[in-house]
């Protein structure tokens, strides 16, 4: 990269220097560092925030909406003269820089703006809108992450910036019982985090999340990462017994939850089961004992902005293992905060939105895009404690104004037919992750609420996001294209013509995964998806199916594996076989197939609530077979057997 970028820019002809304004570009100091005969163009929201900093400075103001705005930077072009121009949150924008080099044969220099440094980089030779576009958007990608310029983070510094970018009064967090602003969120963040220090174990890296999507959630979240500690999110949902295998593979001996949540989610059984072989503290105890002196220090702390020295830190998830126990998914800051850029670098969002999101925190797609990217990006968000409530949620909806809403596919379809059309009247996006998008349900959405429902895909081992379907990018039936910064190849599947076994790379891939019994191993190399998948010569990304053997259940990912040992304990057989169908409500069903007369769905559903795992694990039916056809290897051939059941199904 050239250091003197403005020494560039004037002798530099016929080109556009474009900047993308983020937290790290301190853009009041950039300015006066760029001389006043320098044509300079930005868009609304650079004038709305920087309208100080700029009076008295010559600039046009460009809107993607009306062509009209970019002819004198046109004209510019034409006369031989380099521009610069400074964006803020604007995708059409970006598109139509593009659209712009690539019809009148400029070159685009990406300029990376830190404070008062400025270094231009690989130029964009405009060789093709689609090539150009790609290219703009890992230019802003790069801009985003801080392009090298960053090194091992901590989620809490990145909070600490976006405090400083959109304001201490910047109302940013909502829930049932209150709201916060970014500096009653510091502050409560900082308190909180001087308090879990006397009541953590300075040797126990580790730390449970037992909590509902809620303003203390966020908090607890950030006060761990304050203190370098590893919140390990538990799957309250998920039955003691799955709850207890998670907590055993991440080593925990402390677990964080409320005595308000256990009572109204009627989680009794799971605390005392939990309260038997882990220490559990409740979040009431921590407030009603923090002292004058607790809160001193976290004001003091509040008032320096004081940054955590704690690096390469991390977070746990879990996702269901193809064995016995829960695996669980070991994501570095950078990963979260990768994941988090790279959304930014391909959809609009920011201080003009309101999210409302109500999938939950123990699952990557309601951790990161849910409740981690709104506190970084200044967009308020709303979080709502349950994902079920399919009136409350488009009423709430309607009441808050909200422009993004997350869900599955299934709860959409819920919602949709709940809401009336002025609950989603400012809705600008509605986006699916966790499964697959139902056809009916974008239909039912386009007739009923003129809205083009977005669809991602991803994985939790992907923190979570690999492609997103975007208003820009958009192909029926598609999950759209990969995320900037994702590198893809395919895989040949025997007995699959079309498409291939995807894998990848990129800053958003986990930084390794634990096993119940046998710890931590790092993920190196490609990323084994297990889901076969054709991409097109635009990039758009269409998934045919999954290899792993996982139901997809209303979002949730269930191991047949798991359900047949579980059938196999009730019975003291291992003559069953699970197989995953399609399912017009949940998206899939589990059917179990044995070989044996003398057993019932009824009494192995008894076994499994006795368990105390989730009735996920249920099947939805189980069906006799003589006998199962089996591969060459002597194993049973899943493939035929589920053709078999299939044509069984349909037939009556």
């Amino acid at each position: 990269m050239a250091s003197n970028i403005f020494d560039i820019l004037d002798s530099q002809h016929n080109a556009i220097f474009l900047v993308n304004n983020t937290l790290y570009t301190r853009f009041e100091r950039f300015l006066k560092t760029v001389p006043p005969h320098v044509p300079l163009f930005v868009n609304r929201t650079i004038e709305q925030r920087y309208v100080g900093e700029l009076r008295g400075r010559r600039y046009s103001v460009v809107d993607a909406g009306n062509i009209l705005t970019f002819r004198a930077m046109i004209d510019g072009l034409k006369k031989r003269r380099a521009v610069l121009v400074v964006l803020d949150v604007d995708q059409a924008a970006f598109q139509t820089i593009g659209s712009i080099a690539h019809r009148w044969h400029v070159p685009i220099v990406p300029v990376h703006a830190f404070g008062t440094k400025a270094f231009a980089g690989q130029p964009i030779v405009a060789d093709g809108r689609a090539a150009t576009w790609d290219q703009i958007q890992s230019f802003l990608l790069e801009s985003y992450l801080g392009s090298g310029m960053k090194g091992k983070i901590n989620l809490f510094n990145e909070l600490l910036e976006a405090a400083r970018y959109y304001g201490d009064d910047w109302l940013i967090v909502k829930d049932i019982s209150g709201r916060v602003t970014y500096k009653e969120f510091l502050l409560n963040t900082y308190v909180l985090s001087q308090r879990l220090t006397k009541a953590l174990s300075p040797s126990v890296p580790n730390v449970g999340v037992l909590l509902p999507n809620s303003i203390g959630n966020a908090v607890t979240l950030f006060a761990l990462f304050y203190l370098g500690k590893t919140p390990v999110m538990l799957n309250y949902s998920a039955g003691l017994q799955t709850i207890s295998d998670a907590c055993e593979t991440a080593e925990l001996t402390t677990i964080l939850t409320s005595r308000e949540f256990i009572e109204k989610g009627q989680l009794e059984a799971i605390e005392q089961g939990l309260a038997a072989k882990f220490r559990v503290i409740y979040m009431e105890d921590l407030r009603e004992s923090i002292s004058l002196a607790d809160k001193a220090i976290g004001f003091a702390r509040f008032v320096r902005r004081k940054r955590t020295s704690s690096l390469d830190n991390r977070l746990i998830l879990f996702t269901s293992g193809s064995e016995y126990r829960p695996r669980g998914i070991v994501l570095s800051h950078e990963n979260i905060f990768a994941n988090v850029q790279q959304t930014r670098s391909v959809i609009d969002f920011g201080t003009v939105d309101k999210m409302l999101n109500a999938m939950p925190m123990f699952h990557s797609f309601g951790l990161t895009a849910g409740a981690i990217l709104p506190l970084l990006s200044g967009v308020q968000t709303y979080l709502y404690p349950s994902p079920l409530h399919y009136k409350r949620i488009p009423e709430l909806a309607g009441e808050e104004g909200s422009t993004i809403l997350f869900g599955t596919s299934s709860f959409l379809e819920k919602y949709g037919q709940f809401a009336k059309p002025t609950d989603f009247r400012a809705l600008r996006y509605a986006v699916v992750g966790a499964e697959r998008l139902k056809a009916e349900v974008e239909t039912y959405w386009l007739d009923k609420f003129g809205l083009q429902i977005m669809q991602g895909y991803g994985a939790t081992e992907t923190a979570p996001i690999m492609c997103l379907d975007t208003p820009l990018h958009h192909k029926q039936g598609s999950v759209g294209r990969f995320l900037p910064g994702i590198q893809h190849k395919l895989e040949t599947v025997a007995g699959i013509e079309t498409g291939g076994k995807l894998l990848i790379q990129g800053p958003n891939v986990m930084a390794g995964f634990l096993t119940h019994g046998k710890g931590y191993r790092r993920q190196e190399g490609w990323y084994d998806t297990g889901d076969v998948v054709t991409v097109d010569d635009d990039g758009f990304v269409t998934i045919i199916g999954r290899l792993k053997r996982f139901a997809k259940i209303a979002g949730e990912m269930v191991s047949l594996n798991l359900i047949e040992q579980l059938a196999a304990r009730c019975y003291g057989s291992t003559d069953f076989a699970a197989v995953n169908v399609h399912d017009s409500r949940r998206g899939e069903k589990v059917i179990l197939i044995t070989t044996n007369r003398d057993v019932s769905l009824t009494s192995l559903a008894e076994f499994i609530d006795r368990q105390g795992y989730s009735r996920l694990h249920i099947p939805s039916r189980m069906c006799w077979v003589p006998e199962f056809p089996l591969l060459g290897s002597g194993k049973t051939d899943y493939v035929a057997l589920k053709q078999q059941i299939e044509a069984k199904l349909s037939s009556g």
